[in-house]
C-alpha cells in the first residue's frame, strides 16, 4: 500500500517521495469523515446522529479533504520510516505548495507526495585522541583562605561609633543621600534615601560606583556633591551612561573591630573545635573545588577541539529539543528560588528564551554527537550494576515511579554513564597545556610616546569586607 524512494539532504534532512494506493487513500479519507460524524454536534440533531452529506455541507468538502491528506501524509510517513528503519526525528515539511499538492487529491487515486524530516546523525569522528589541546587551568590558591577568613571575621565584627575622624576605607557609614537628574534637577526617587547604610569597600560593588570613594575623608556632618553614572537598568535604551548628581551627608561612622581568629572563633562560627581543624577543612574545600573547575575547564576544551576537528551534522529538531529543554530547566530554577512565573513568563518572552538558547543548544547536540560516536567506536559500555545504582538514586530523590518510568530512568542513566566515561576515557587520551597569552600589539612611535607621558595610574589599596556570608564550611 505504500511505497517509498529517499533522498539525503544537508543538516542531516531526508526528503522522501512516498505514493499511497487509492484503496490506502479512500480507507483514511472514510476514517476522518467518520470520526467528523461522531464528534460533531449540528443544530437538531444529536451529537454523531447527523447524516453525513448534512455535515459536508456545513464543514466544507475541501475542509474535509484537507483534514483526510494531512491524516494520509502523517499516517503514512509514520509507516513508511517504520517499514524501511529510517532514524526519523521530526520536523516533517510538505514538499511544494500545500493548495497545489491538496488540489492532487483525491480519495478514489492514488496519492503521490514529497516531505522532508530530520533523521539521526550518523557522525563519523576521525580525530579525538593524541590531541595537544590548550585551556585555562583553574588552580587551588591559598590566599583564598584567608579571604574567606577574614570576610567572616569582618562580617561578624562589632562597630563602635567614631567621632573624631573621618571616613575611611572599612568603615560602615550611614549617609543622607539625594540624587537628582543631571538635567532637569528632579529627584531620582529610586536612588535617594534619608539614611541609607553603606560598607566602605572597595571590592563591594555599590549601585552609583563613585558614592564610596567621595565618602571616604568625609567628617561627620560634612556634604559633597559629586557626578555620578547611573546603573544601565536605569538608563533603559540609551546607549551612553547618563550621568546623575549625588547630594551626601555623612550621618554616622562605625569602625569595625574584629574578633581575633582563634578556636573561640572557629568554635562559634563553625561546626569545628580549633582554628586549625577550620583551616584545614577550607584548604580541603577549595583544592577539591579547584581541582573540579579544572577538569571541567578540560572537558569543555575538549569538546570545543572536537567540534572543530571533526564535521557534524545538525538536525533542527535536535536543537530545538535541547534549547526547550534548557529553558525550561532555567524556569524550574527560578520557580524553585521563589518566583512566581505566572506574573512574568509570556509567549513572547518564553520565545526570546528559546532563541537565545539555540547556540548553546547546538554546541550541546554535536558534543552529545561526538561522544556517543566515540563510545560506540571505543566499546565503552557502561555496567549494569552502574545503571542500577544510578537508576536507585533517581528513585529515592523522585519517589514511588512506575515501570514505564523506571525505564525512562534507565535510559537516562545509561546515557549519563555513557558521556561521563567517555570523557574520562578522552582526558586520558589527550595532553592539555595552558593557554599562552596573547602576545600584545607593539604600540607605534606616537602612541609609545604618548603613554610615557601620562603618569602611572595610582594602586588602590585592597581591604577586607564583603556582604553577608553564609557560615563558615558550608561556602
Amino acid at each position: 500500500m505504500i511505497s517509498i524512494t529517499t533522498e539525503a539532504r544537508p543538516n542531516s534532512q531526508l526528503a522522501a517521495t512516498i505514493e499511497v494506493t487509492a484503496d490506502r487513500s479512500q480507507q483514511v479519507y472514510n476514517q476522518v469523515l467518520n470520526d467528523l460524524v461522531r464528534n460533531t454536534q449540528l443544530p437538531g440533531f444529536r451529537k454523531g446522529k447527523a447524516p453525513k452529506q448534512l455535515l459536508l455541507k456545513q464543514i466544507g468538502a475541501q475542509r474535509l479533504r484537507y483534514a483526510a491528506m494531512e491524516k494520509l501524509i502523517e499516517d503514512t510517513v509514520k509507516e513508511a520510516v517504520k517499514q524501511q528503519n529510517i532514524p526519523y526525528l521530526g520536523n516533517l515539511k510538505l514538499e511544494g505548495d500545500v493548495a497545489e499538492v491538496l488540489e492532487q487529491f483525491d480519495p478514489q487515486q492514488p496519492f503521490r507526495f514529497s516531505v522532508t524530516f530530520d533523521v539521526t546523525p550518523e557522525v563519523s569522528v576521525s580525530s579525538y585522541q593524541g590531541l595537544t589541546i590548550e585551556y585555562s587551568p583553574v588552580t587551588y590558591d591559598p590566599a583564598m583562605v584567608d579571604e574567606v577568613l577574614q570576610r567572616h571575621q569582618r562580617e561578624h565584627a562589632t562597630l563602635i561609633p567614631v567621632e573624631d575622624r573621618p571616613a575611611q576605607w572599612g568603615d560602615d557609614v550611614t549617609i543622607k543621600l539625594e540624587t537628582k537628574d543631571a538635567k532637569t534637577g528632579e529627584i531620582i526617587d529610586t536612588l535617594s534615601a534619608a539614611e541609607l547604610p553603606l560598607t566602605l569597600d572597595e571590592q563591594q560593588p555599590f549601585v552609583l560606583r563613585e558614592i564610596p570613594a567621595a565618602v571616604v575623608g568625609m567628617a561627620i556632618a560634612e556634604t559633597k556633591t559629586v557626578t555620578v553614572t547611573l546603573p544601565q537598568e536605569t538608563e533603559g535604551a540609551a546607549e551612553e551612561p547618563t550621568t546623575a548628581i549625588a547630594e551626601i551627608e555623612l550621618l554616622e561612622i562605625k569602625a569595625p573591630e574584629l574578633p581575633p581568629l582563634d578556636d573561640a572563633f572557629a568554635t562559634e562560627h563553625s561546626e569545628f573545635s580549633t582554628m586549625a581543624e577550620l583551616r584545614s577543612h577550607l584548604e580541603t574545600t577549595y583544592q577539591e573545588r579547584a581541582q573540579k573547575e579544572d577538569k571541567t575547564a578540560k572537558e569543555n576544551a575538549l569538546i570545543d577541539a572536537l567540534i572543530a576537528a571533526n564535521e557534524v551534522p545538525v538536525p533542527a529538531t535536535l536543537v530545538d529539543r535541547e534549547a526547550e529543554h534548557e529553558v525550561k530547566e532555567s524556569l524550574y530554577r527560578l520557580q524553585s528560588q521563589g518566583l512566581d512565573l505566572s506574573k512574568v513568563l509570556t509567549r513572547d518572552l518564553y520565545d526570546k528564551m528559546l532563541v537565545e538558547a539555540k547556540p548553546a543548544a547546538a554546541r550541546n547536540v554535536k558534543a552529545n554527537l561526538l561522544l556517543r560516536a566515540i563510545a560506540k567506536a571505543e566499546g565503552i559500555v557502561p555496567t549494569e550494576e552502574a545503571i542500577a545504582e544510578r537508576v536507585k538514586e533517581y528513585m529515592a530523590a523522585l519517589g514511588n515511579t512506575s515501570p514505564k518510568q523506571r525505564e525512562a530512568l534507565r535510559d537516562i542513566a545509561s546515557t549519563e554513564l555513557t558521556k561521563s566515561q567517555t570523557l574520562a576515557w578522552l582526558l586520558e587520551h589527550n595532553q592539555f597545556q595552558p593557554l599562552a597569552a596573547p602576545t600584545p600589539p607593539e604600540p607605534d612611535a606616537e602612541h609609545a610616546t604618548a603613554e610615557a607621558a601620562e603618569p602611572a595610574p595610582a594602586k588602590a589599596k585592597k581591604r577586607s569586607g564583603k556582604k553577608a556570608t553564609p557560615p563558615l564550611g558550608i561556602e
